[in-house]
């Protein structure tokens, strides 16, 4: 999950140009499904490693009697990357609070509201401001065994109820698919094996690394796929080459998995292609079929911070589509 606005000039080719107190384990985890067994429709967020204590804060914010707990059924915590030399995981410092105390604390808050948490993994470095494919092909290709293995016992020792994987590239990188896949495929197995969840993050279309070519490969190896197309994808309709633009496109792109897809939708934006951010999230609810993915936590846009926006959301975990 990208960083920051304006990460989606990387989608495009060129030429196209308060930390809360203890918020208590009051109930178990909802069980991890095996791939495609939910009955709900998928709603992801991402606690991004600089923001802890204002994620937190929203997390358990009401807006007029709802709130994320209500809407969410899935919390990926974006704190950790491979080692440097791709051997392993180790823990993201970017100023917030990556601890174990703080992760326990986000995992004591999901059981208490039925929210699966996640081990989200990524790859932006900090030294070049960066995404970094290299870095990330020299843990899943180079040093895939020792990788999926680091990623499993972090998982375990901190008793999440899955992975989500952030592996981003840009530019041309299907040569790397293969490798990809097979890392995905072996991780999978793993987390199945132990009744834990998979997700990864995708580009919306055909560029870049992992993108939507390789959905029907991934789909059957994974229980959801996020579509990161953010404010460059939407409810309405695209014509001609900007068709894969459309929530509906990305849906058909999905083909019988699209209970696994969630469409990105960003959290920082009031609205965007045009249209409001309660139209786009109207549009899904109503007509669509997937699920959605929102970066990031914070809401740092007002029209996410309301009652109509997670009364929507809430419907759309419930599953309503037609």
């Amino acid at each position: 999950m990208r960083l920051r606005a304006g990460w989606v000039k990387a989608l495009l080719p060129a030429a196209l140009v308060s930390a809360l107190g203890l918020w208590g384990c009051l109930g178990s985890p909802r069980p991890a499904s095996s791939a495609g067994a939910t009955t709900q429709r998928l709603v992801m967020t991402w606690v991004a490693p600089y923001a802890v204590a204002a994620s937190k804060g929203r997390l358990n914010e009401s807006f007029d009697g709802i709130g994320m707990k209500d809407g969410l059924t899935d919390l990926a915590l974006q704190f950790w990357e491979p080692a440097p030399d791709g051997s392993g995981v180790h823990r993201v410092q970017r100023g917030g609070d990556t601890s174990d105390a703080s992760v326990f604390e986000l995992r004591d808050w999901g059981r208490a509201h039925g929210v699966r948490v996640l081990l989200c993994v990524y790859n932006f470095n900090a030294t070049t401001d960066a995404w970094d494919w290299p870095w990330a092909r020299s843990a899943f290709a180079a040093h895939p065994e020792q990788f999926a293995s680091s990623l499993v016992s972090e998982l375990e020792h901190l008793e999440l109820d899955g992975i989500d994987l952030d592996l981003e590239g840009t530019g041309a990188l299907d040569g790397d698919k293969a490798a990809y896949v097979l890392f995905v495929k072996d991780l999978s197995a793993r987390l199945r094996a132990r009744g834990k969840r998979l997700t990864l993050d995708t580009f919306a279309y055909v560029w870049n690394a992992p993108n939507q070519s390789w959905w029907a490969t991934l789909f059957p190896l994974v229980d959801g796929i996020n579509s990161m197309g953010y404010e460059e994808i939407g409810a309405g309709a695209g014509a001609g080459t900007e068709a894969w633009r459309a929530f509906a496109a990305q849906e058909d792109a999905s083909g019988s998995d699209v209970r696994k897809l969630m469409l990105g939708m960003p959290a920082n934006k009031d609205e965007w292609r045009g249209k409001p951010a309660l139209e786009h999230l109207r549009w899904l609810r109503d007509r669509g079929r997937a699920g959605m993915s929102l970066w990031d936590s914070q809401l740092d846009a007002p029209a996410w911070r309301t009652h109509e926006a997670w009364s929507m959301v809430s419907e759309i975990r419930k599953g309503a589509a037609r």
